[in-house]
C-alpha cells in the first residue's frame, strides 16, 4: 500500500524547521475529524516522521480528549489538508480552545476560510 506523501506550504514552512532540528520533535497530524452536537470530538490523527514527509504512526481514531493531552504535554499537533494530488499538505498548528462553560475544543492557529479545522474531510 501507497502512503499518502506530505507536502509543506508555505504557512508550514516554521513547521518545516521541526525537520531540521538537532533534537526530533514529536509531531503529531490530523487528517480529518468527527463533529458531534457542532464540535470536534473525534479526530483521525498519526504521528509523522521527523522529516515530516512520512508517517511514524498510520492516524487512526483518537478522542479529542487524547489531542488535548498531547498538546498539554508540549507535542506539536498540525492539521493536513487533502490536495487534487492525492497528497496531503501541511497546514497550521492546532490549538486547545475553550467554550463557555469550560468545554474544551480544537482549533487551527490559524483561521484562513477553506483552512479551519472543521474544514478537514468527515469521517
Amino acid at each position: 500500500m501507497v502512503e499518502k506523501s506530505m507536502e509543506h506550504s508555505r504557512s508550514g514552512a516554521a513547521l518545516a524547521a521541526l525537520a531540521d532540528s538537532a533534537e526530533p520533535a514529536v509531531v503529531y497530524g490530523i487528517t480529518a475529524v468527527r463533529v458531534e452536537n457542532g464540535e470536534v470530538s473525534w479526530v483521525m490523527m498519526g504521528m509523522i516522521a521527523p522529516s515530516l514527509e512520512h508517517w511514524d504512526l498510520r492516524p487512526a481514531p483518537t478522542r479529542l480528549v487524547e489531542v488535548v493531552d498531547r498538546l498539554v504535554e508540549g507535542d506539536t499537533v498540525v492539521t493536513l489538508f487533502p490536495t487534487e494530488r492525492g497528497t496531503l499538505q501541511l497546514g497550521s498548528q492546532v490549538t486547545v480552545d475553550l467554550l463557555p462553560g469550560g468545554i474544551e475544543t480544537l482549533a487551527a492557529s490559524e483561521d484562513r476560510p477553506g483552512r479551519r479545522i472543521t474544514d478537514l474531510p468527515r469521517f
